[in-house]
């Protein structure tokens, strides 16, 4: 993976993204029993977005955030959309359209789902769309409210304090307090540390301290469960700051990093298939419905990868204007306005 402000390609963070897609895709599908399993390789991701997505920012001047922008609605927006788009046709197939249905679908387009959905899941679960299968999209809402929100705190306000270590430091505890966006709040804290003192993170003192971070944030988790969100987000950025070593590019490890977040999105699709495939036989939830399911997800994520987000990376440089990242940034933070204006008022209706 690339950091565009920084110039540096991360070899093994690319790895790291398929990796935790695929532990998502095994932990839905039962695969991986921890019950936390799922959830903690999506923290590590809020943890790269952290650091990855800081970075630029840190380097980003106010004239230049139309083009972060547009950045972001490409690479994250058409992805995701065709994700829905394939939620929904499947959806129609199997799901009656109510009121409920509606609700969700549009929380989902309006990037809000995370904070008027899930909260809904157990009771309204038959209503969704495929019966709440498809409810890991609300990190990628996670993710494009923080998109939208630390670029107003990081570019917009005065360097001594958007940019304060003693700002993000104090978001990051309140954030950890709160178990809201903690690993995304503590990526952006280690990508200004590393703005300030360089590659801190690299010396051999901090790896043994980051190394032992790590062994110890393991043994709470698994130790003591009620621990789990108050450390989760500590062993993400520890993961994460281990991993962020500078390399040569690699094809194979850009193309896995690459069809990760399609893999992320769409592996509902596989297991359906498995499941509909083995079904008639008696073997829905056998092993080797998990392995289809598996192989099939690693398929259709590559050949999304190859005619999506190749070519959004590919041709986005030519894509963008001027007037294009205007339009971006207020599709953007209009949307999110609508979805949260909308969900407030169905919450206070309902």
């Amino acid at each position: 993976m690339i950091s565009n402000n920084r110039n540096e390609y991360f070899l093994l963070f690319d790895w790291l993204r398929i990796i935790l897609a695929i532990i998502v895709a095994l932990g839905h599908d039962d695969v991986i029993q921890w019950q936390h399993a799922g959830n903690l390789s999506v923290q590590v991701f809020f943890a790269l977005s952290g650091w990855l997505i800081g970075g630029i920012l840190l380097g980003t001047k106010e004239e230049e955030l139309p083009r972060f922008f547009f950045n972001r609605v490409t690479r994250i927006w058409i992805p995701y959309l065709i994700a829905i788009f394939l939620m929904i046709c499947a959806s129609f197939l199997k799901d009656d359209l109510t009121a409920k249905w509606l609700e969700i679908v549009f929380y989902k387009i309006t990037f809000v789902y995370n904070l008027f959905g899930t909260s809904q899941l157990e009771e309204f679960k038959h209503l969704m769309p495929l019966q709440g299968s498809v409810s890991h999209f609300w990190s990628i809402c996670a993710e494009e409210q923080f998109y939208l929100l630390a670029p107003l705190i990081i570019v917009l306000m005065p360097v001594r304090i958007g940019k304060s270590l003693l700002l993000w430091l104090i978001i990051s505890m309140l954030a950890i307090s709160f178990n809201a966006y903690a690993a995304i709040a503590l990526g952006v804290l280690a990508s200004i540390l590393k703005a300030s003192f360089g590659n801190w993170h690299m010396s051999n003192k901090s790896i043994v301290l980051l190394c032992i971070s790590l062994f110890m944030s393991i043994t709470f988790m698994y130790v003591e469960s009620t621990l789990y969100i108050y450390v989760a987000p500590i062993f993400s950025i520890v993961l994460v700051l281990l991993l962020a070593r500078p390399g040569p590019k690699n094809k194979i490890s850009q193309f896995l990093g690459g069809m990760s977040y399609p893999f992320y999105l769409n592996h509902w699709i596989g297991i359906f298939c498995a499941h509909a495939i083995l079904d008639p036989f008696g073997m829905r939830d056998g092993s080797l419905s998990k392995v289809i399911a598996l192989a099939l997800n690693l398929i259709i994520a590559a050949v999304l990868y190859y005619l999506v987000d190749s070519n959004i990376r590919k041709y986005r440089t030519s894509w963008f204007t001027f007037s294009r990242g205007i339009s971006s940034t207020v599709a953007a933070y209009g949307l999110m306005i609508m979805g949260l204006f909308g969900g407030l008022v169905i919450f206070n209706v309902s």
